[in-house]
């Protein structure tokens, strides 16, 4: 079973930045019992005002923060993150989701997890990648999307598992 480690009101250096600039909220963390194979952690960081413009200022700051709470959880196995996106849709776009999660792969590394391997590679596993594919999303999704407002970022997501 994975413990929480509790913050003691010390963030790490990337969550105290946004939420001092009101971006985002104190984090989250949830045990989760019910997976079949895995024990697992969920730490959710809920996003204010994450539009295309803030988004984009602010994606390293967010990536940072992926990696540095991963790091908190670094003895147990496997660590992905990701994003939960509201999406802008128009008429034409309704067949898509109101809600599109941007997620990256599994890895035992969080450096790798979120900044790739430092090599380009085939696969678009890694949490850059997803950023990539998000602020891409108005372009990705022209005329289904609004393009003044095509999507909003609403969470941050970074899940730790462990198969003991």
């Amino acid at each position: 079973m994975i413990k929480k480690k509790m913050y003691g009101g010390k963030y790490p250096p990337a969550a105290k930045a946004l939420m001092e600039a009101g971006k985002c909220s104190a984090p989250r963390q949830y045990e989760q019992l019910r997976l079949s194979k895995h024990f697992g952690l969920d730490i959710v960081y809920t996003l204010k005002n994450m539009h295309p413009a803030e988004f984009k200022k602010w994606n390293d700051h967010l990536k940072l923060l992926a990696f540095q709470e991963a790091m908190r959880y670094n003895e147990y196995k496997w660590k992905f993150a990701g994003f939960e996106v509201k999406l802008g849709r128009l008429s034409k776009g309704r067949d898509l989701p109101e809600i599109a999660t941007f997620q990256s792969a599994m890895h035992d590394d969080c450096d790798i997890m979120v900044f790739g391997p430092g090599y380009e590679v085939e696969q678009r596993h890694f949490l850059y990648h997803k950023v990539e594919d998000i602020l891409d999303l108005a372009k990705r999704y022209k005329g289904q999307v609004s393009q003044q407002r095509p999507y909003k970022v609403v969470q941050l997501f970074i899940k730790i598992r462990d198969p003991r």
